[in-house]
């Protein structure tokens, strides 16, 4: 089936997992895939979002199955990985890792699974491209440039003078495939209060390099 895109504002609304991969050529900020919750996964997460957690680490392209289970292998309680539902949920992760390494143009990318998010303030990231899904709890908030003061994200104000009209700020669906642009004309975004004060399950993958290069850096002050 061929994939189609519908440009609605600051972003694309795609009904195809393939058509992520024309996103970087693209003039809008976002891109959100929607999708429901699969049947019978309810429990399995109610379980899930008890556990605190956070894993990082790269997932290659060709491997991507078995290297998202070596990263959960012991942060995960064997309870959870006897649901039934554990599959599931890896062979999804793994299919956006292999369909993000597609997007990226690389063999590997930086892979993230957390329990806490704590990106209270609108932001901008500083990455080229970044894939986010979440699996459980609300999922991310932006605002469409229109409606952000630009300016004052720039000066460092709260977000209550970024925000122009509260009630047009937007939020990626549970499940949902958002994939974000940064730099100078990403768009704004934050994690929902509802998940600044409760567990959620959130995955992040970003370009090859990202932790190592943060790992240089972190080094590179401690000199």
């Amino acid at each position: 089936m061929k994939a189609r895109i519908y440009k609605i504002m600051n972003y694309f609304r795609i009904n195809n997992i393939e058509a992520l991969q024309d996103f970087p050529n693209q003039s809008s900020q976002l891109a959100i895939m929607n999708r429901s919750m699969p049947k019978n996964s309810t429990s399995f997460f109610e379980k899930l979002v008890e556990i605190s957690f956070n894993i990082i680490g790269e997932v290659n392209k060709d491997t991507a199955i078995k290297d998202v289970k070596n990263l959960l292998s012991d942060k995960i309680p064997k309870e959870i990985k006897n649901d039934f539902f554990y599959e599931i949920w890896v062979k999804d992760m793994a299919n956006l890792c292999e369909m993000f390494c597609i997007t990226e143009k690389s063999s590997y990318i930086s892979f993230s699974l957390s329990s806490h998010r704590g990106c209270r303030r609108y932001h901008i990231d500083n990455v080229p491209l970044r894939l986010l899904v979440t699996y459980a709890g609300q999922g991310t908030e932006w605002l469409p440039d229109e409606f952000a003061n630009k300016r004052a994200y720039a000066n460092g104000e709260p977000n209550e003078k970024i925000i122009k009209d509260i009630s047009k700020k937007q939020f990626v669906g549970e499940w949902d495939i958002a994939l974000f642009k940064g730099g100078p004309e990403g768009l704004l975004h934050r994690t929902p209060d509802t998940a600044l004060n409760n567990n959620s399950i959130l995955m992040r993958l970003d370009h090859a390099r990202f932790w190592k290069d943060i790992q240089r850096n972190v080094n590179q002050n401690k000199k």
